[in-house]
C-alpha cells in the first residue's frame, strides 16, 4: 500500500458499503489496482479505509417489475462518503486526500423530484467543495467466479477513475468504452487504451503541478 510521505502522489480513499460475503475480494481489487497504477507510472494510489457503515435505516424499498428490492438512496451514500473523506482530512499524519471511492453491493437509486419514480445508477460522481466523491454499485458484476467478478470490478473502478480526471467515453478497446451488456464488458481489456492513458497521465501531472505551485497555497501537501 502507498506511504503517506510520498507527496508527489494523488491519493484516493477506498471503502465499501454493504454486506460483502468476501471482504478480502475488495481489498484485493484495490491492491491490484495500485499495482496497475504503479506499473504504468500513474501518480495516484488508493488508500484502503475498510468498511463504511451506513445504517440500515437508510435502506429503502425500490419498486421493480414483479416486486421490490432494497437499495441505498444515492444522496445518503454520497453524504456518508463525504463525511468519511472529511474525517480522513482531519488526521495529522494521514494521506492528503481530496477523493474517495465507495463500492456498494446495493443498487444506487435517486428519487425523481418531480415524479414518483426512481432513477438507477451504476456509477456516480459528485464534486463537493473541491472534493470528488465516487461510488460504484457492483450488483451487476456479481458472479460465483471470484476472478471474473474481480476483473469486472477492477474495470469498473478504472472507468470511474478515468471520469474523475476528465476522461470521456472511448470507442477503442479500453475500460472507458461502456459496454452494451456484461458479456461485452468481460471482453474489455483490464486497461486504458494508449490514448486514454496519455490523457490520464497528463491530467494527473497537471493536478500535481497545481498542488505544488505557490498559487495553490498547498505547498505540495494536497490541502
Amino acid at each position: 500500500m502507498p506511504h503517506p510521505d510520498d507527496r508527489r502522489m494523488t491519493y484516493i480513499g477506498a471503502t465499501y458499503i454493504g454486506n460483502f460475503t468476501d471482504k478480502n475480494l475488495i481489498f484485493e481489487v484495490f491492491d491490484e489496482l495500485n499495482r496497475y497504477l504503479a506499473e504504468n507510472g500513474l501518480p495516484t494510489r488508493f488508500v484502503y479505509l475498510g468498511k463504511l457503515e451506513v445504517g440500515p435505516g437508510y435502506l429503502i424499498n425500490i419498486p421493480v417489475e414483479g416486486g421490490q428490492v432494497k437499495g441505498y438512496p444515492l444522496e445518503a451514500v454520497i453524504e456518508a462518503l463525504y463525511a468519511r473523506l472529511l474525517q480522513e482530512g482531519q488526521g495529522e499524519a494521514g494521506f492528503p486526500m481530496r477523493r474517495i471511492f465507495g463500492l456498494t453491493t446495493f443498487p444506487l437509486v435517486s428519487r425523481n423530484q418531480y415524479f414518483h419514480i426512481y432513477e438507477k445508477f451504476l456509477g456516480f460522481q459528485q464534486d463537493i467543495l473541491g472534493m470528488k466523491i465516487m461510488v460504484l454499485s457492483i450488483k451487476p458484476f456479481e458472479s460465483p467466479n471470484k476472478e471474473l467478478m474481480k476483473a469486472r470490478i477492477f474495470k469498473g473502478v478504472l472507468h470511474e477513475l478515468g471520469h474523475s480526471f476528465g476522461l470521456e467515453h472511448c470507442p477503442n478497446e479500453c475500460v472507458m468504452n461502456p459496454p452494451s451488456d456484461m458479456g461485452e464488458w468481460d471482453r474489455r481489456p483490464l486497461s486504458y487504451c494508449p490514448s486514454c492513458m496519455r490523457k490520464l497521465q497528463g491530467a494527473l501531472l497537471s493536478e500535481l503541478t497545481f498542488k505544488g505551485s505557490p498559487e495553490s497555497g498547498n505547498g505540495g501537501q494536497g490541502r
